[in-house]
This record gives C-alpha cells, sequence and structure tokens, in this order.
C-alpha cells in the first residue's frame, strides 16, 4: 500500500517502472551514462598463415634396384658382354644401416661361343656408405665361367655407419679370355657396375 501511494503521489511513476524493471540505463530518459559497448572477439588467426611453417617434413626413402627382389646389369665387354645378377630373399625396403645384409650375386657370360675359354681371376665387391669403404668382398682365383657356366657366390654386407641413408656397392669383375681356342692364351677384361641400395633413416618412410 505505501508503494501505491508513493506511485500516486509522484508524477513521473512510469519512468520509474522504467527504471528499476531494467539493470542497464536507458537513453535519452534522463541518464548521462553512455551506453556499454560489447567488445567484438578479434577473427582467428588463418590455419594456412601459421600451421604450414610448424610442420616437420619427413625424410622419404627413394626407391632401390632391389625393391622388387631382384636387378639384373648387362655390360658390355667388346665382343662380348657379361650379365651380373643380384637379388636377396629380404625386404630390401626395410634395410637400415645397422643391419647386416646378404646380397646373392651371379655372372653369367652372353654373346660369345664356349670355344673360347673365359675365367674370373677377381671378384670385388666395395661398400660405401658416405662415410667409410669396406672391401666386403674379394674373391680371388681361377673360375670357370665359359658359357654356360656361372660364377655364383654370396656377398655380406656389414653394419654401416649409423644414420646412413644410402649404400653404394662397386662391384669388379677381372675376367681372363683366352685369346684362341685351346691356346691357354688370355687377355684381361674387367667389368665394374655399382648397385644402390637405399636405407631407411630415423623417422623416413618406405
Amino acid at each position: 500500500m505505501a508503494v501505491a501511494v508513493l506511485c500516486g503521489s509522484l508524477s513521473g511513476c512510469g519512468s520509474l517502472k522504467q527504471l528499476t524493471s531494467s539493470s542497464k540505463p536507458l537513453v535519452g530518459a534522463g541518464s548521462t551514462s553512455s551506453p556499454t559497448v560489447e567488445p567484438s572477439s578479434s577473427p582467428s588467426a588463418s590455419p594456412s598463415a601459421t600451421g604450414d611453417s610448424q610442420l616437420t617434413k619427413l625424410p622419404v626413402r627413394a626407391s632401390g634396384p632391389l625393391d622388387t627382389g631382384t636387378a639384373t646389369h648387362r655390360l658390355n665387354q667388346g665382343n662380348f658382354s657379361v650379365q651380373l645378377a643380384s637379388w636377396t630373399s629380404d625386404n630390401a625396403k626395410l634395410y637400415i644401416a645397422e643391419t647386416v645384409k646378404n646380397i646373392n650375386v651371379a655372372v653369367h657370360i652372353e654373346d660369345a661361343d664356349s670355344t673360347h675359354r673365359v675365367t674370373v681371376s677377381t671378384f670385388q665387391v666395395i661398400q660405401d656408405d658416405g662415410t667409410k669403404r669396406v672391401v666386403v668382398s674379394n674373391d680371388t682365383g681361377k673360375f670357370d665361367v665359359t658359357p654356360p657356366y656361372p660364377y655364383n657366390t654370396v656377398v655380406t654386407l656389414p653394419a654401416a655407419t649409423a644414420g646412413a641413408a644410402k649404400l653404394t656397392l662397386t662391384i669388379r669383375l677381372d675376367l681372363l679370355v683366352e685369346t684362341a681356342p685351346k691356346s691357354n692364351s688370355y687377355y684381361r677384361s674387367t667389368a665394374l657396375d655399382t648397385l644402390t641400395l637405399p636405407l631407411l633413416t630415423n623417422g623416413a618412410t618406405r
């Protein structure tokens, strides 16, 4: 009743209801306070502006000749050629520097008749990992490779320098070729070949 009487005695009762029904001051109703301004949210930074610079690209292993299991090279030696086949029963895509690897090698003489005797006097393989070079095979003797006979061997590659990204194998064949059938006189022919084996490094994908 006191509130009703008070309201009835005041001429501005309508304005009082407006002031008491809202917690915000009204503009133009006798208030001198400035309206409250809501801060606008700043636009977020574009992901493309910051994300690309923070990404670290992982190294990718290059493909290698033994990824399919076998690699065959043909080396021209003038009036004949040497076919050198290399293969492994391991998964060459998983090769790392720290493991021992076994490579099978077969040598065949092509485009030559069987009347001129051919022998292998040296079969040598050098492994180079970019830091050190090691002779991993050095087979010397007199091995008959007159067609159709082959020269077969297994080359064991030792652990390489940790972190190496590839192995380069240099293969050398010293051949003695008979100058005339049954002459027992020979000339030397040297065949050189290389085989590169990519290795997985830390974080690399195959």
